[in-house]
């Protein structure tokens, strides 16, 4: 099979992470497949073209010639301009389609195969392609470098106490903050909770609880109870948010600042140490890389049912 592998653009700004590194594009080219990268995948974190062309891939400038390949693997979900590059081949990406409906309109259209690295689980029902803890802690070390105060001298409430918490929840434990944990049948309390808090950061899966409530957790009238030069931290962000002046943020523009209060909500927090996301995605990839391209046999998106 002829596979594209795509530089990633979409989170605005420098983006060095590669999806495959080079020692896994060897796997996959002496598996009998031929491989494309486009120039610069993964510049910045001590790869470059060399080792890919070392590793028996073709490098390409022209992104034409990545997107359309028979199969195209792209760690964040493409641009509405890459996607209209693809036609009748296989997407392998993070798509995150609950939060973006649109891009199944385009996917159809293009009769694109999309798999979503994100749906696919284990018999546990656990992500296979996974990096929620490195979220979580990368998240919470920028909390506590924009609050201004040592982590010991700050409380942090956390919203929720999944998997993408986890992370944060381990950082803010071992640099010593006071932590609460919120969950969900305590949100009624929410109010005494916030106060005094230096950080409040949201983990929860939204969408799901937004189906079966219309109010937000946290209006932006509450957060005056939280200390002056606070910082809220929002791991998932989903839209719509329980948070309400929670917006997505990217690493070039990480945070902005509503009634005083700072707003972190990166999307793709795992960019931030990309030498280290690179690595874990790739090892956690290459598997699912060459079964695709050899059976086939992963489940595509039945994409009728979104």
């Amino acid at each position: 099979m002829k596979i594209g592998i795509a530089k990633e653009r979409e989170l605005a700004g420098p983006h060095k992470r590669a999806v495959l590194l080079p020692d896994d594009v060897r796997k996959v080219v002496k598996a009998g497949h031929e491989v494309l990268v486009e120039k610069d995948l993964g510049e910045g974190i001590f790869i470059d073209d060399s080792k890919y062309i070392k590793a028996g891939a073709t490098i390409v400038s022209d992104p034409q010639d990545v997107f359309s390949q028979k199969m195209i693997i792209k760690l964040t979900a493409p641009s509405d301009n890459e996607f209209l590059m693809m036609k009748n081949c296989i997407l392998f990406s993070m798509l995150h389609l609950e939060q973006n409906t649109h891009r199944i309109k385009i996917i159809k259209k293009q009769k694109i195969k999309a798999i979503a690295m994100e749906r696919i689980v284990n018999d546990y029902d656990e992500r296979t392609v996974d990096c929620t803890d490195m979220t979580g802690e990368q998240a919470m070390l920028f909390g506590f470098n924009l609050v201004l105060k040592s982590p010991r001298e700050c409380g942090v409430l956390i919203l929720g106490y999944g998997r993408v918490s986890s992370g944060a929840i381990n950082i803010a434990n071992r640099l010593g903050a006071k932590v609460k944990i919120l969950r969900k049948d305590e949100y009624r309390c929410v109010k005494y909770h916030l106060k005094n808090k230096d950080i409040l950061v949201n983990g929860i899966k939204w969408p799901k609880y937004h189906r079966m409530r219309r109010d937000y957790v946290i209006t932006r009238k509450m957060l005056k109870l939280l200390n002056p030069g606070a910082v809220i931290v929002d791991i998932s962000v989903d839209s719509p948010n329980p948070i309400e002046t929670c917006r997505q943020t990217y690493p070039n523009d990480p945070w902005f600042e509503i009634d005083g209060i700072k707003h972190v909500c990166i999307y793709g927090y795992p960019a931030l140490v990309p030498i280290s996301s690179s690595r874990r995605y790739s090892k956690q990839l290459l598997p699912l890389v060459l079964d695709i391209a050899k059976n086939g046999n992963l489940t595509i998106l039945n994409l009728s049912r979104n």
